[in-house]
């Protein structure tokens, strides 16, 4: 098993100026191919803005690009049935169908090349290699599979990591409880990645059967604290679903800015936010065939721009949720989150009451801020 600290020390260390040239190259590609393949919906979008292929010489001319929202892309799909025309490959190059959540209205359609494929998966493992995660280890997890494609991501990302994949499912059903705790208490996983109540329910079934979770399954319910939404950042199932994750410091989730161009913005004027600064999450996706520029997430996250102590470069942010989730109080708004936490939560097998309770409530709430 391997012992080495980063997963690709190459990339994850690397200078700050070379990280910019290797961005500005990449970026130029995807430029090109916005006249060459062509993709209408950003060639259009980039000249009503007055825009051709000249005016964008490198990184400092990017924030000319007008941003792109989920809406827009919902709209060319209905005009351009059935998958728009904001793609950068043609169906025929195209491996995998997914759908977005729908939790903004309705979903819309994701394509996946082999290509797209292997970008999301390097960044899987990496974001994946800090939570120390190694080849060889086995780990369970419940995500369901279907037209979301998480399931189908996460496993085959950590299976691209050399760990095996144990995917054991929702909890479905009293028989296939049964059989996914009869395979858990056969092959012990090394870890567990399970989410809300789920690893709860599987515990109290395991316990109806006579087992004992911890000792029989190696599965301890610690339940989830409110910073962990901290620990990692993702710019969709349609631009890079693991954008970035924390490492050791535990102090942002550093970006995968050789696979992403990440923009913080004021959503009200398109200015840059600066470290410490919350805004709008703006992503311009590199590597992939199906690329997306300056897509605007309507994210609610926080720069982190100081120099980290683990020697990686890339700089590191901090998700706080979603713009509609923006609360006005007075002149300022927060963004509000989990209000049940007031009611206790449980972190490691303890529960956070009485004084920690404000530790927490501060960071989970992040009220007040100005816009």
């Amino acid at each position: 098993m391997s012992e080495r600290r980063y997963y690709d020390a190459a990339i994850q260390t690397m200078p700050l100026e070379r990280l910019r040239r290797l961005q500005e190259g990449r970026l130029a590609h995807q430029l090109d191919r916005v006249w060459s393949v062509p993709v209408p919906f950003f060639r259009r979008k980039l000249e009503a803005a007055g825009l051709r292929r000249a005016d964008l010489r490198g990184l400092d001319d990017l924030p000319l690009v007008p941003t792109t929202v989920k809406a827009e892309l919902r709209r060319s799909e209905e005009e351009h049935p059935p998958f728009g025309d904001y793609r950068g490959a043609p169906l025929s190059a195209c491996v995998r169908l997914g759908a977005s959540t729908g939790t903004s209205g309705r979903p819309t359609l994701i394509l996946w090349t082999r290509k797209d494929l292997e970008v999301d998966y390097a960044a899987s493992a990496r974001g994946r290699w800090r939570w120390g995660l190694r080849p060889g280890m086995s780990l369970a997890n419940a995500h369901p599979f279907g037209m979301n494609a998480g399931g189908w991501h996460f496993s085959h990302g950590i299976e691209a990591l050399g760990v095996l994949n144990i995917p054991s499912g929702p909890p479905v059903g009293e028989q296939h409880i049964r059989d996914v705790i009869e395979v858990w208490r056969r092959v012990r996983p090394d870890t567990y990645r399970l989410f809300g109540n789920v690893a709860r329910t599987y515990a109290d079934a395991a316990r109806a059967m006579g087992l004992d979770p911890e000792r029989d399954l190696n599965l301890t319910v610690a339940g989830d604290h409110p910073s962990e939404q901290y620990l990692m950042a993702s710019s969709g199932l349609e631009a890079l679903p693991l954008l970035g994750s924390a490492c050791d410091e535990r102090d942002g989730a550093h970006l995968a800015e050789d696979l992403a161009i990440v923009e913080v913005i004021d959503r009200r004027t398109g200015r840059p936010r600066g470290h410490g600064e919350r805004g709008n999450l703006v992503v311009t996706v590199l590597e992939k065939d199906n690329f997306l520029l300056r897509y605007d997430l309507e994210d609610v996250v926080r720069w982190n721009l100081t120099p980290c102590p683990c020697g990686e470069t890339h700089r590191r942010l901090f998700y706080e949720g979603r713009v509609r989730d923006l609360v006005p109080v007075g002149e300022v708004e927060g963004v509000l989150a989990q209000c049940d936490v007031a009611e206790g939560c449980e972190h490691s097998g303890g529960r956070v009451e009485g004084e920690a309770l404000f530790e927490v409530l501060p960071r989970l709430f992040q009220i007040p801020f100005r816009n």
